[in-house]
């Protein structure tokens, strides 16, 4: 593997500052077309990637969502991960999965080590072990949290599913964007229910 190519290599190549190949990566309309063609065509010549902990840096956001689950081997954890991430592949988000084992001390410890890496939101699965003052937008799954987003079902006890971490994700991000989210709550109907 040779050496990583940086933006001011692109600049370089592009004939242009750094500046504005930030500005045409950012989809800043003030730059020309001919300049843009430009900026791209280096990008994909060179092969350019990113350097998301530098954007991270500049921007003050982290890119990370934190899950927080009350135990890992509960068996609707892998169908629910993975419809949490197919929902999230096509953003700019990871995911970071934190367990409180059901134990309150472990529950905070975990809060604030997912806050001090500045989460952009987080999606929190233990009902019985919740902070008290999330300042990241939240979805609480299968109960309800004060200033939250809950996902809840119709039957005494939600058990998630793929479509209920599809469900989660899509949430969350349209929180996190500012989309306009019409209830607090959203009531999913169990697989076990009567159509």
């Amino acid at each position: 593997m040779g050496e990583k190519v940086t933006m001011q290599d692109v600049a370089k190549k592009a004939g242009v500052d750094k500046a504005t190949v930030s500005r045409v990566l950012k989809g800043d309309p003030r730059i020309s077309e001919k300049t843009r063609e430009n900026v791209i065509n280096a990008v994909r010549v060179l092969e350019y990637r990113l350097d998301r902990n530098a954007r991270n840096l500049s921007t003050s956001k982290s890119g990370i969502i934190g899950v927080v689950l009350r135990e890992m081997s509960a068996a609707w954890l892998p169908s629910f991960l993975t419809g949490l991430d197919r929902t999230l592949s096509n953003s700019d988000y990871d995911l970071i999965v934190k367990c409180t084992e059901g134990n309150p001390l472990r529950a905070e410890r975990e809060f604030r080590r997912l806050a001090d890496r500045n989460i952009e939101g987080i999606i929190w699965c233990d009902n019985a072990n919740r902070p008290s003052n999330i300042a990241a937008p939240t979805v609480s799954v299968g109960f309800k949290m004060p200033g939250t987003f809950a996902i809840l079902s119709q039957a005494s006890a939600l058990h998630p599913t793929f479509d209920t971490g599809v469900l989660a994700g899509r949430l969350l991000l349209n929180v996190i964007s500012g989309k306009f989210v019409p209830s607090h709550e959203i009531i999913v109907r169990s697989e076990n229910e009567e159509n």
